[in-house]
């Protein structure tokens, strides 16, 4: 699948893909700005920056390298304590978009099931249809939803995600029957960060260079070089050692976008619900409470919170007017954490400068068409790894599944992620 940046008009951009280009070359320096080495195939061999993402296949990863790249939650109770645990005979596998690929699939995932049944589907309707979950012991690629919960059978512990979004497991009803029925959900939380890092990055330096104005003067016909012609905003082409970038939400994502923020040069400081701890790029790391102070600071702001009761409608009037009038709003955050009419007055009144988005409400045309506005249509966690990616952290708790032992990114039921 290919991320094609949607502009409002539902124009596409050219130039946009010059801003991934400039971002990945810039990205591609150590600490100090000099050159990698040159890369090599070899998964385990990485630059010289600790957090950088190897190159090649993962497939060899050991558990404990899969874990460190993809900053994977280790689950503090072996699954075998879990009431009715007992080692699979029949897991239910999801293989949605690549059914020519089933097969390639199910044989990676055989390789840590030994003796296991896997049934390959292509999504729920067609697991419904043939009638494999009643008897199934887990279920690999779906939600867990009240259709899941509805069509499993009483066996399955364990439901894995194919998202890293799992709201629906905190509809109160689903939430009451996962601790009722002992079943664990798990989520790909981390698979799909540095994908969807790099296309926040992109909207950010698209909005700072102004990519949809120049868009927009292309469409028209209007070179602008000359000094009467030129473009004019205020607030773009600021230089990034010139920039504080506020990352809201210092999780894999947005530990993630800020390690290629401040590989461009940018300050950046940020907020975490859990502690102050943070990685030697992040300048400040406070808490929840303090991100009106933070917001103050920053020009640009990213949003990574999950979406929980205590997140709902968090990017507010009070939010909006705490930020700069000069600075960026860029969201990767689902749609209740975000007061939409307050994100409108914001942007309609200048209190803030633009807002770039990979989600936002896909009937509100009035947002779409304001200026400085750059949205895609949440596709920002596409790559060419996607997949592959989500099929390793399904054989890895695949195998620790069959093992009993302690499950990846197990999802808090009282949390909300």
């Amino acid at each position: 699948m290919s991320t094609g940046l949607i502009f409002r008009r539902h124009r596409t951009v050219g130039p946009l893909v010059l801003a991934l280009l400039a971002s990945t070359l810039a990205c591609s320096g150590g600490e100090d700005g000099s050159p990698e080495p040159a890369t090599t195939s070899d998964p385990s061999v990485t630059s010289t920056d600790p957090m950088a993402p190897p190159t090649g296949s993962y497939e060899d990863f050991s558990p404990e390298r899969l874990i460190e790249v993809f900053d994977l939650r280790v689950n503090d109770t072996p699954i075998r304590d879990v009431p009715g645990w007992v080692p699979p005979e029949k897991v239910v596998v999801v293989v949605p978009e690549e059914w020519d690929r089933h097969q390639e699939r199910m044989a990676f995932l055989q390789e840590v099931a030994p003796g296991v049944e896997l049934i390959p589907v292509r999504n729920m309707s067609d697991a419904v249809e043939r009638g494999v979950l009643a008897d199934a012991d887990a279920v690999i690629g779906l939600s867990c939803s009240e259709s899941t919960l509805a069509a499993i059978g009483p066996d399955v512990r364990w439901i894995q995600s194919g998202s890293v979004g799992v709201a629906r497991c905190f509809i109160p009803e689903v939430n009451q029957q996962l601790r009722e029925r002992n079943i664990v959900p798990t989520s790909i939380r981390g698979m799909t960060a540095r994908a969807i890092a790099q296309h926040s990055l992109t909207l950010m330096l698209s909005l700072i260079g102004g990519m949809d104005i120049h868009h927009d003067r292309q469409e028209d016909h209007i070179w602008g070089r000359t000094q009467t012609d030129i473009v004019k905003d205020k607030n773009l082409d600021m230089e990034f050692q010139d920039q504080t970038l506020f990352v809201v939400g210092l999780g894999s994502l947005g530990t993630e976008v800020a390690r290629l923020a401040h590989a461009l040069g940018m300050r950046v400081v940020a907020t975490r619900n859990s502690s102050r701890e943070g990685p030697s790029f992040v300048d400040y790391v406070g808490l929840s409470d303090e991100m009106y102070e933070l917001a103050a600071q920053a020009d640009v702001v990213y949003a990574a919170v999950p979406n929980t009761p205590d997140t709902q409608n968090m990017f507010d009037k009070r939010f909006f007017d705490a930020m700069k009038e000069s600075a960026y709003f860029v969201s990767i955050v689902r749609l209740p954490v975000i007061n939409w009419d307050d994100l409108k007055d914001a942007l309609r009144t200048g209190s803030i400068a633009g807002f770039g988005a990979d989600d936002l409400p896909q009937d509100d045309f009035e947002l779409w068409d304001m200026p400085r506005v750059i949205m895609t249509p949440h596709v920002s966690d596409y790559s060419n790894r996607y997949r592959d990616n989500q099929f390793l952290l399904y054989r890895e708790n695949l195998r620790r599944f069959v093992a009993g032992d302690e499950m990846l990114n197990v999802v808090d039921l009282d949390r909300g992620y």
